[in-house]
C-alpha cells in the first residue's frame, strides 16, 4: 500500500499514456511505450521516452516508434526555488541523435529540458 502511494504521489507519465506531439515532424498523437529509470516507471518533463505513433498527417514519413523527449505535463513539478509548474497539455518533442527532427515547436518550453538536451534548450 504504501509503494501505491508513494507512486500516485509521483504521478506523471506512465506507458500507455497518449501524448500529443510538440513539434512539426507530421506526428498528431502518440501512445508511451517505453520511459522512465526510477523504479516506478513514471515519466517527467525532460525525460527520453519511446512512443508509437498513433494519429499522424499525410506528410509524416518516418518510423512508426520514434524516440523522444517529454515537454510538457499535466502533473505540478516543483523547482528548486519552490515554484510549481504545470501545462494544459501532456507533449513531446521527436528526438534524433540528441536534435530535435523539427524544425518548429508550438507552445511554451519548460525550463527543465536544458538538463536533457542542450540543443533542444534554444527554443
Amino acid at each position: 500500500m504504501a509503494m501505491l502511494c508513494s507512486a500516485v504521489r509521483l504521478g506523471g507519465l506512465w506507458r500507455q499514456s497518449m501524448v500529443r506531439c510538440a513539434d512539426n515532424t507530421g506526428i498528431v498523437k502518440a501512445c508511451i511505450i517505453g520511459l522512465g529509470k526510477n523504479q516506478w516507471g513514471t515519466g517527467a518533463t525532460g525525460q527520453r521516452i519511446r512512443v508509437s505513433v498513433r494519429d499522424q498527417t499525410p506528410a509524416y514519413n518516418g518510423p512508426k516508434m520514434p524516440k523522444g523527449i517529454i515537454y510538457r505535463t499535466k502533473m505540478p513539478v516543483r523547482r528548486k526555488d519552490g515554484s510549481h509548474i504545470k501545462f494544459d497539455e501532456n507533449a513531446f518533442v521527436v528526438v534524433a541523435k540528441n536534435k530535435a527532427k523539427g524544425t518548429k515547436i508550438k507552445g511554451p518550453v519548460a525550463q527543465e529540458i536544458q538538463h536533457s538536451s542542450k540543443h533542444l534548450a534554444k527554443w
